[in-house]
């Protein structure tokens, strides 16, 4: 549409003045190079028409940005004057700025990103390589020339790191994918699909191909920064029993939605956290995500259960010997299930703190009905192979406090209807695993059968009521204290505090110490949960 005097004047609701002084300077502003319509278009869903007017009128007060050049908020905050005038900052540095000699700087995305990309550089090992073992870099892509294109841009300068191939799987693309990929002065391969295969046999079919010692395992929206190959490569060829290494991944900078995510941790390693529903474990990222990207926690290798398949180095030999990813699942929980197949193996997946990535995420994952459906798909057959192995080793993870297949406390909840009469008993109970530095909760009525998602062990007084009911993850360990007149045999475990009573744990002095040395002896024996 262009400069309109009528859209300025009708969006500003008939701000004279103000139309006036845009119209004057729309096209000086255009001009400039500081406005620019296609990143404002794209960045900004919401808006129709011509995107400058926009900017002009409405957008800067609704603190969207004209461009990657001009930092709104930065000329704002330097010259409050401008902000007490209400006046469009771009407008007020075109019209008056330039000839006044005031200062403006980049986007605070451009900066941050370059200050996180320069802080990097000091914790880099820059490993050195008697002869450069060759990695065979796999991409899957569909319709992602975008990402493509970001991904490659300085790749080989990026890398520090001269021997690999690169193998991308295009699954149907019908945009210009292919060709770009073949315009590329890069060691690259393309296997063109006609149908879009999932995650699992797209990486394998690549794997089968590949010539590399390496196989790892890259997403397409991944923005890639100095030296982040070779500290993958240094990390597992230095580590003897590392099989698999994952990278530090960050988000990016997020104009619209999701902003407050903007250059925080996304993936630095994973540990499982519980849920009811669907049940009852999932992996998340292992470290809090408010921490500073380079806390010393995000700076050191160290080992952990899993790491993501959007960064996966992994020792091909090994790769292949495990029957590669496991193709039950379709886009989700692959890269975790092959993890788990590693620990299995008595091998080790290690967390390289300084290879780091930016991982555009958001931007390919779209929550559709579909979305969900496949979602539960995933988790269902993840459950049924994992769930009793998961369970187990959490629950062992918990009473050992060893913190590497979850952060969580073990938690004990304690249901008594009788609690004057047990107060004392239950008082020592609960004093002892409180020491132990576990959490404990007390419950006296069971009307609701409410226990939640938090809870491990459900340790009973009384059996007055339906076990089979209870609100809680299907995993919970449920132990009734019991005596010569117990009838209920629906517990898991029974405990009694007299040697004659027929039961799975006698307790003789120390309740808390006794109770989980010879739960941990149930658990490693095969308990099924």
């Amino acid at each position: 549409m262009g400069k309109n005097i009528v859209s300025l004047l009708t969006q500003s609701h008939f701000d004279y003045k103000s139309s006036a002084r845009c119209f004057k300077f729309y096209d000086e502003i255009k001009r400039s190079g500081l406005y620019d319509e296609d990143f404002y278009l794209k960045t900004y869903d919401d808006v129709s028409g011509d995107g400058l007017t926009h900017y002009l009128v409405k957008g800067f007060k609704e603190g969207k940005s004209p461009s990657l050049e001009f930092d709104d908020d930065f000329y704002l905050k330097a010259y409050p004057d401008v902000k007490q005038a209400g006046i469009n900052p771009l407008l007020h540095y075109i019209a008056y700025g330039v000839n006044e000699g005031k200062v403006i700087q980049n986007s605070y995305s451009i900066r941050r990103k370059d200050e996180i990309c320069e802080s990097n550089l000091p914790f880099l090992s820059n490993y050195h390589f008697e002869d450069e073992p060759l990695v065979s870099i796999i991409i899957l892509n569909r319709d992602g020339i975008n990402h493509l294109k970001r991904l490659f841009r300085d790749f080989d300068k990026k890398t520090n790191y001269s021997n690999y191939e690169i193998i991308v799987v295009d699954n149907a693309s019908s945009d210009e994918s292919v060709e770009y990929l073949k315009s590329l002065d890069l060691p690259i391969r393309i296997i063109e699909n006609d149908i879009n295969v999932s995650f699992s046999k797209g990486n394998n079919d690549a794997a089968k191909i590949a010539n590399g010692d390496y196989l790892l395992l890259l997403n397409n929206d991944i923005e890639p920064t100095y030296g982040w190959l070779n500290e993958l490569v240094g990390s597992i060829v230095n580590n003897e029993n590392v099989a698999c290494v994952g990278a530090k991944l960050v988000f990016p900078y997020y104009f619209t939605e999701n902003r407050e995510k903007s250059y925080s941790i996304q993936h630095s390693g994973d540990i499982f956290a519980e849920r009811m529903y669907p049940c009852c474990l999932y992996a998340v990222n292992k470290s809090n995500s408010k921490l500073d990207i380079f806390d010393s926690t995000l700076t050191q290798n160290n080992c952990c259960i899993a790491v993501t398949g959007a960064v996966m180095l992994v020792d091909k030999e090994i790769y292949d010997d495990l029957g590669g990813l496991c193709e039950d699942y379709n886009y989700g929980l692959e890269d975790v299930d092959f993890c788990l197949k590693l620990y299995q193996n008595d091998f080790d997946v290690m967390f390289a703190a300084n290879s780091l990535l930016f991982h555009h995420e958001s931007s390919t994952r779209v929550k559709s009905e579909s979305y969900f459906e496949n979602d539960k798909h995933n988790y269902s057959t993840f459950w049924n192979k994992w769930g009793q192995f998961l369970s187990r080793n959490l629950l062992l993870d918990k009473i050992n406090n060893k913190g590497f297949f979850t952060d969580k406390k073990l938690k004990i909840t304690i249901v008594d209807d009788n609690f004057t009469e047990n107060r004392e008993i239950i008082s020592e109970i609960s004093k002892k695993f409180n020491e132990l530095g576990f959490s404990v909760e007390l419950i006296t009525n069971m009307k609701n059968y409410y226990i939640g998602n938090s809870s491990d062990i459900l340790l009973s007084f009384t059996d007055k009521y339906d076990v089979n009911e209870l609100i809680s993850r299907a995993d919970i360990v449920k132990v009734l204290v019991i005596d010569e007149n117990t009838v209920n045999s629906d517990f898991d475990i029974t405990l009694s505090f007299d040697k004659s009573t027929d039961s799975d744990i006698y307790i003789e002095n120390d309740f808390a110490s006794e109770f989980l040395d010879k739960l941990e002896k149930i658990l490693i024996d095969g308990y099924e949960f």
